[in-house]
């Protein structure tokens, strides 16, 4: 029988630190001392922060009565709080996400996580990140590059007008459509398989252009 897989700790910092962790110990403990198996050397986590526990139900993080407390997707937890795929655990400069590499076989995440998954592209906007199917897009994208992506992100699957892009990109009401229609060549480059056929950032003629997230499922739509 083939050994299930370890899950995953992906451990990022402000200062643009990261690694990751494999998760194989019953029990992982946080805190600022030396002693824990990860260490937050930051004046905002208690020496005893937190401790990551295996439980009979699968995973989750235990706040040690912290001065601060321990945060998972940016909400405030008390004692012990399950994990799932990909939620992210948040100590003073820290957050680590986890990765459970049986998540999408037990088909158990929570709806929006779910929707994540099927989603051939994803911006992070806390992190500044995009992911195309499942992988980091790296280098970086410029700041407008960013925002403009962000902005059709967020909207998705809705047209957006060249009169919104300037205004919400560059905060003009008047602006040289040219220069929108520059960036997004740019985007594009960066973003599409094929750019001269694009699969995610669409135009629609006339009206402005739109994000397509889950380009495989649209096309399978009866039509």
């Amino acid at each position: 029988m083939q050994a299930v897989p370890a899950p995953k700790l992906v451990i990022k910092r402000q200062d643009g630190q990261f690694r990751e962790l494999e998760w194989e110990s019953e029990t992982i403990t946080i805190g600022r001392d030396g002693a824990n198996d990860i260490v937050i050397d930051h004046p905002l986590a208690s020496r005893r922060h937190a401790r990551l526990e295996r439980t009979e139900e699968g995973f989750a993080v235990r706040d040690l009565e912290s001065t601060n407390g321990t945060f998972v997707n940016q909400e405030p937890i008390a004692g012990l709080c399950p994990l799932h795929n990909q939620d992210q655990i948040i100590i003073a400069d820290t957050v680590i996400v986890f990765q459970d590499p049986e998540a999408t076989i037990k088909g158990v995440l929570p709806p929006e996580l779910l929707r994540n998954v099927r989603e051939e592209l994803r911006v992070d906007s806390r992190t500044k990140e995009v992911y195309i199917k499942g992988q980091i897009l790296t280098p970086s994208l410029t700041v407008k590059e960013f925002q403009l992506l962000e902005l059709l992100y967020e909207r998705r699957g809705q047209v957006i007008s060249k009169d919104e892009i300037a205004r919400q990109v560059w905060d003009y009401e008047v602006f040289d459509y040219n220069a929108i229609d520059a960036l997004v060549y740019r985007l594009r480059q960066r973003i599409e398989p094929d750019p001269g056929n694009p699969r995610y950032l669409v135009t629609q003629r006339g009206f402005g252009y739109k994000l397509i997230t889950t380009p495989d499922q649209v096309a399978s739509l009866p039509g």
